[in-house]
């Protein structure tokens, strides 16, 4: 008796550990989203730069965010195949907030690089 109930105990925690292991966008991949954020033609440092997962358009939810280095570079790694959608924000030393429009990104290759540059205005 005490035999069965142990192998039913361990049926139901590896049936739990099968539906849990869905595969989702997150950082468990090897692919990445880099781009630059420009002002007026010009690199801007300190911009933020969000992510939303799962998305093809702007959301007022993100996933995550990252800061542009002093060249306006940003990047996002460890991402899995699907559709990504990057925003920035910057706030200059006056206190003037300059948001970008966004830009889509798919990822298709589990290991490539795509390339989405933002422009704030």
């Amino acid at each position: 008796m005490k035999t069965i109930k142990n192998i039913a105990l361990i049926a139901i925690v590896f049936l739990l550990g099968l539906t849990s292991c869905k595969k989702t966008n997150d950082f468990g991949g090897s692919a990445t989203i880099k781009g630059t954020v420009t002002l007026k033609g010009a690199a801007v440092n300190k911009a933020i730069v969000y992510i939303t997962f799962n998305a093809t358009s702007a959301s007022s939810t993100h996933n995550a965010t990252t800061i542009t280095d002093d060249a306006g570079n940003y990047s996002f790694g460890g991402l899995l195949r699907g559709d990504y959608f990057v925003t920035a924000e910057y706030t200059n030393a006056s206190g003037q907030t300059f948001t970008s429009g966004g830009g889509h990104a798919t990822i298709g290759d589990k290991k490539g690089t795509v390339t989405a540059d933002l422009t704030v205005q």
